[in-house]
């Protein structure tokens, strides 16, 4: 009995260590748990604070781009522009096309002393050359130069002419100096023309020493002439041409 005891205690002491070297092995095979995807989020990088965009005469808008530059806008007509040509109730002419670098110089809009509607609208460039579209409720007599081209408009029809050159008589209190305008253009609400330098200077349109546009650009800014979109949201700027 002394024999077998003296045996087993080491026999003993071996399984132990087979059975911890056993377990060791188990535990570094299993499979680790899950891991949560919240564990992996980077983390919170720091946000730069917004870049507050400039807006012209020194202002800030909180809300989006900065608005449009004041040459962007339909025949250059700022908003405030627009907005008292409509209140005129009429169809308002303007120019489809301009010349480079011309912009709009002046307007003017109202009602005579009569009531009746006005408008005017003067463009300028950069070389000092100007013209101006004019609005008239009312016939007026139409003059002429010494050189007239013919006008083919897709909304007034073709029985007008541009004008240019010195008054052919000279009489007393005519412009001495060449000179370029149309015959006024009649629509449903009244009649339209173009003028140049002369008697853009010499009207009340707060412009002075400016200089003819050619008649090729005369012609070109008078069959341009098309309605303002009383939904300016469709921009729909072709003319229809008049039944014959």
């Amino acid at each position: 009995m002394t024999i077998f005891t003296s045996w087993a205690i080491p026999h003993k002491t071996r399984l132990n260590g087979l059975m911890g070297g056993l377990m060791i092995t188990l535990v570094s095979c299993q499979t680790p748990p899950p891991i949560n995807d919240e564990d992996l989020a980077a983390p919170a990088t720091p946000t730069a604070p917004t870049e507050r965009l400039s807006v012209p005469n020194g202002g800030v808008s909180d809300n989006g781009p900065p608005p449009p530059p004041a040459n962007s806008y339909l025949a250059q007509l700022p908003p405030d522009a627009t907005n008292q040509l409509v209140s005129l109730a009429i169809n308002i002419a303007i120019p489809t096309y301009l010349p480079a670098d011309m912009t709009l110089a002046n307007y003017g809009i109202g009602e005579t002393a009569t009531g009746r509607p006005y408008y005017w609208l003067v463009y300028r460039d950069n070389q000092d050359r100007c013209f101006a579209i004019e609005y008239s409720a009312t016939g007026i007599g139409d003059i002429s130069l010494e050189n007239k081209e013919p006008l083919d408009h897709a909304l007034f029809g073709k029985d007008y002419s541009l004008y240019h050159g010195k008054f052919p008589n000279g009489g007393a209190g005519e412009l001495p100096e060449s000179d370029l305008f149309t015959d006024w253009l009649e629509g449903d609400d009244g009649f339209y023309r173009l003028v140049g330098a002369g008697l853009v200077n010499t009207h009340d349109y707060g412009q002075s020493n400016c200089s003819n546009i050619s008649v090729k650009e005369a012609i070109a800014v008078t069959e341009s002439l098309s309605y303002l979109p009383t939904d300016i949201r469709t921009l729909d700027l072709v003319p229809t041409k008049p039944d014959p």
